[in-house]
């Protein structure tokens, strides 16, 4: 049975026992760090990998919310980002908790029950994503794409290897400089993971990797039609709706 590998982040070291105990008594579960700062944490994660974090809210110096945003900012410099369960004493804390999208939220003082239900919580989605992870699918670490193929995955380097994806008939067509590949993730899902690594969108069915456009052709209404590297014969409209994105990305006057 693989293990879920936690980390415990909580400045007061009675709460950070107390729910180190708890997890301990998990056979399904491997508490693998313990922190007393959100900065130790960061830190760690540059070298280190877990599946999920307990973070406790209300630390001193860095907060367990600004830790997260602070782990969203950061996240191309870590190994990968964990599911993050909020922890504190106080519920006014869970409105500004989930709007950094966090995994969970719990109230001290710790309950068995609760973390219990956390963890299972944890366990279907890791689960799940294991499950999805088939032909086609792609996960993403660092500045990676891994693409699983019908005998083997293939590590794509994202800014040097994939040229443009393309969605087509539900399913997206991953043009790179291995040949075509397919997915069935959505665009927009791929446009927010590789929004950092220069990629941008032209058209409702078209991601591009700008440093791989090779050449601008003038289109109607002051469009434009974008030839890319090692897919010449593929047109790439840029839409009116992307044109100013566009232009700028490219320093186009």
């Amino acid at each position: 049975m693989t293990k879920i590998r936690a980390a415990v982040v909580d400045d007061e070291m009675p709460a950070r026992s107390e729910l180190t105990s708890i997890l301990n008594e998990m056979e399904e579960v491997e508490v693998v760090a313990e922190f007393s700062t959100g900065k130790g944490f960061l830190e760690f994660l540059k070298k280190d990998s877990v599946d999920m974090v307990f973070m406790d809210i209300e630390m001193p110096v860095m907060t367990g919310i600004e830790t997260v945003q602070a782990m969203e900012r950061m996240s191309d410099e870590f190994i990968a980002v964990p599911r993050v369960v909020f922890s504190t004493g106080f519920a006014q804390f869970a409105i500004q908790a989930f709007d950094l999208a966090v995994f969970d939220y719990i109230l001290k003082p710790y309950t068995e029950e609760r973390v219990r239900k956390t963890i299972s919580r944890v366990k279907q989605n890791m689960e799940e994503l294991a499950e999805n992870r088939k032909i086609g699918e792609i996960i993403n670490a660092k500045n990676n794409f891994v693409i699983a193929t019908d005998n083997k995955l293939i590590v794509l380097k994202s800014e040097e290897e994939i040229v443009l994806i393309k969605a087509l008939q539900g399913k997206l067509q991953f043009y790179t400089t291995r040949g075509i590949l397919e997915s069935k993730l959505l665009l927009k899902d791929v446009e927010s993971r590789l929004s950092r690594s220069g990629f941008l969108r032209t058209n409702k069915s078209f991601l591009v990797n700008i440093n791989m456009v090779k050449e601008i052709e003038p289109w109607f209404n002051e469009t434009y039609l974008l030839i890319m590297k090692h897919y010449e014969k593929e047109e790439v409209p840029v839409s009116r709706h992307y044109l100013k994105d566009f232009k700028s990305a490219m320093s186009i006057i």
